[in-house]
């Protein structure tokens, strides 16, 4: 689990599997020079409801569309990079008083107690050490519920494949950020991808992840909203979304409505950032996801918040090759796959 260094390796080693609740996306890339290249990219849609609010509900249909993917992406690899996220999954910073290395997993263990609302017995534990300073450690501590991971691997497991690596769906964007965008930026950057049903935040400044929090709240929202304005299936309204046939100005007032949700739910998530972090101070905003492709919304975004609004690259370093028309203008809705096929066994340090 966790954001680490991006280590060479061999094709074919792993790849990344994105397991949304709208389709299932492969990707694996490979090394390319100084950078990667994309190797292997599919995505096959998923029903309506297959997976709601990060729950399984149709486990054989998951299986057969990671199956499809693979096969589709042609990938020989069994290694899976998978990412959690969701309602079961903790994500603080938080503070102990600074250890010897060799005990620092027992202390996180004893501290983690007092901020997770899960049995330790429940979850499992991970954390990485942001920083150190007056002898004091400043930690990001994640904790997922165990069922959850098992949930997720099941299927995995059930369509052939070895979930090699468990990443969190937030450190997978900051990963994909950091190779596309890596100057070293003085300022917060608020990464923020719009999925189907969860809204990922991070909030990374130097490289390094400060604050991150997933919302319950995502693209479906902007399709519900429609289907009820068109009086049609949500199928008919996800097609008008993503540039069907119906007339903008009728569905113009659902999106709005939606938009200004969605910036009510993000800017609670921002002043409580700014609660945690004395003077800290979000300089951009990256979108990526499904939802980042909604004509208008970095536009409307950008003079709801006052900070400038912009769409995440995924390929803006990473050579897509053969592939550049399949991503086409889809590249955002490929952020968290890439992050975690950037991502490979063995490559956590100790």
């Amino acid at each position: 689990m966790f954001k680490r260094p991006f280590g060479r390796r061999k094709r074919g080693q792993s790849f990344g599997l994105d397991i949304g609740s709208s389709a299932v996306k492969v990707v694996q890339l490979e090394p390319a020079g100084d950078g990667y290249a994309l190797g292997a990219l599919a995505v096959v849609p998923l029903p309506a409801n297959t997976i709601v609010d990060g729950t399984i509900n149709d486990p054989p249909t998951v299986i057969a569309a990671i199956k499809q993917a693979v096969a589709d992406a042609h990938i020989s690899s069994r290694e899976a990079v998978i990412g959690i996220c969701g309602r079961e999954l903790i994500i603080k910073k938080i503070q102990i008083p600074e250890v010897p290395a060799k005990e620092l997993a027992g202390a996180v263990q004893l501290e983690a107690e007092h901020h997770i609302p899960f049995a330790a017995d429940e979850v499992f534990l991970d954390h990485h050490v942001v920083g150190t300073h007056d002898g004091v450690m400043d930690l990001i501590l994640v904790a997922v519920k165990k069922g959850k991971v098992t949930e997720y691997a099941g299927v995995v497991e059930e369509a052939g494949l070895v979930p090699a690596v468990v990443d969190v769906d937030g450190f997978a964007i900051e990963n994909q950020y950091e190779v596309n965008a890596p100057e070293s930026a003085e300022e917060a950057v608020a990464l923020i991808d719009i999925g189907a049903a969860v809204m990922k935040t991070n909030v990374t400044r130097g490289g390094a992840s400060i604050f991150a929090r997933d919302i319950p709240f995502g693209g479906n929202r902007y399709t519900e909203a429609i289907a009820t304005a068109l009086s049609v299936t949500f199928e008919e309204a996800e097609a008008a979304k993503v540039g069907g046939t119906a007339d903008p100005a009728t569905i113009a007032p659902a999106i709005e409505s939606v938009s200004r949700e969605l910036a009510l739910e993000v800017q609670r998530t921002f002043d409580y950032f700014a609660s945690t972090a004395e003077s800290e101070r979000i300089g951009k905003i990256v979108l990526s996801g499904g939802g980042a492709q909604l004509p208008g919304l970095t536009e409307y975004l950008t003079s709801t918040w006052g900070i400038p609004v912009e769409t995440a690259q995924p390929f803006g370093r990473i050579d897509a090759g053969a592939f550049a028309d399949k991503v086409g203008t889809a590249s955002a809705a490929l952020a968290v796959a890439v992050g975690l096929a950037l991502r490979h066994p063995g490559d956590k340090p100790q």
